[in-house]
């Protein structure tokens, strides 16, 4: 579908202004935030939403997160905040969480996939607080990827997934955080986490004061999910992707790799079960190793991306531990992997 010329924009106030003016006419713009590379069009026109859908490849039913430049705007959105919602603003907005709450009349049902609630996110980047002022209005942006890809965390990867579908990609750092934000629905009981992420379960806990956390990553109703990630297709790279937990399973998938000829990409945790320095790549060995689970959600969608770059034919991830922002990285590479972990090749 690449039929539009898409414009380059630089990260300073004449290429936000720029795009705000596509925005409010009802184009496409792919922005940076600190979690993965966006691409946004205005939330209140159902028009300029549904070219979302139509450049992504993205099923009509899966909903969008709608972002604004400060918390202030939250309110003209959302129908109701309650209390724990309240609390949970004040502790982590702006930043990498995604509120599930009632929606006001005006955002469309496209944006919501026909559900009475919507999730809401204020951007701690810097450079997409800038743009979404600069827009002034409501900015609805799923990441910047294909439909089932891995979400852009970089301007190359941005630009190689949406150039030609979309009128303008803003030029700006990688991402910091490199994994999509939290996503949690508020209910009378509990909070449920709908998608792991950038704020972890045990942050949450702490700023909940004692409520209960609940955690459900899949939607299996047959309806529309309550948030985005939940049903569909996720964060796959072109290359056959399998996980490890142990030395036996990454040595499995290296033997099986080596003898049908398939090119290899590595990812390591430096930890016990990897003590010894990553080896050296290869011909047919691509080995990278993360310093720490903050690194490892960085560039987890980065390597992928230069593993497909590079021809790999499988992808080796190293299942971290579940905890902090280890779930947000085992959730993404359980999706990315179908589950399948390399034993019994």
């Amino acid at each position: 579908m690449k039929t539009k010329e898409t414009l380059i924009l630089e990260a300073d106030q004449s290429g936000f202004a720029a795009a705000g003016r596509i925005i409010r006419r009802g184009g496409l713009v792919v922005f940076p935030t600190e979690t993965v590379y966006g691409l946004g069009a205005n939330a209140l026109d159902a028009g300029a939403c549904a070219g979302i859908f139509a450049a992504k490849g993205r099923p009509q039913d899966n909903p969008l997160i709608v972002h604004t430049a400060d918390v202030f705007a939250l309110a003209r959105l959302a129908g109701d905040v309650p209390p724990r919602a309240a609390a949970l603003i004040q502790a982590f907005m702006p930043g990498p969480l995604t509120l599930i709450l009632p929606k006001k009349p005006d955002i469309p049902d496209t944006v919501t996939a026909g559900l009475p609630t919507v999730g809401l996110r204020v951007p701690s980047d810097p450079a997409a607080a800038a743009f979404l002022r600069h827009a002034e209005v409501p900015v609805a942006a799923p990441s910047a990827n294909l439909s089932g890809r891995p979400s852009p965390t970089s301007f190359a990867m941005a630009r190689a997934a949406m150039e030609g579908r979309v009128d303008a990609i803003i030029r700006a750092e990688d991402s910091r955080v490199g994994l999509e934000s939290t996503i949690v629905r508020v209910t009378e009981s509990a909070l449920e986490i709908l998608r792991p992420g950038g704020i972890s379960e045990e942050q949450l806990r702490l700023a909940a004061g004692g409520c209960e956390i609940r955690g459900s990553f899949s939607e299996n109703s047959g309806g529309p999910p309550p948030a985005p990630g939940m049903k569909y297709a996720h964060y796959k790279p072109k290359a056959e992707t399998l996980l490890f937990r142990t030395a036996a399973q990454r040595r499995a998938c290296e033997v099986y790799c080596a003898g049908a000829g398939k090119k290899l990409g590595v990812i390591l945790l430096a930890d016990s079960l990897n003590a010894e320095r990553a080896a050296a790549d290869t011909k047919n060995v691509i080995t990278r190793q993360m310093l720490s689970a903050q690194e490892y959600a960085r560039r987890l969608y980065a390597e992928f991306f230069v593993f497909d770059r590079l021809g790999c034919d499988v992808i080796l991830a190293q299942y971290p531990p579940v905890e902090g922002i280890g779930r947000a990285i085992a959730n993404r590479l359980l999706k990315a992997a179908d589950g399948r972990f390399a034993e019994g090749l």
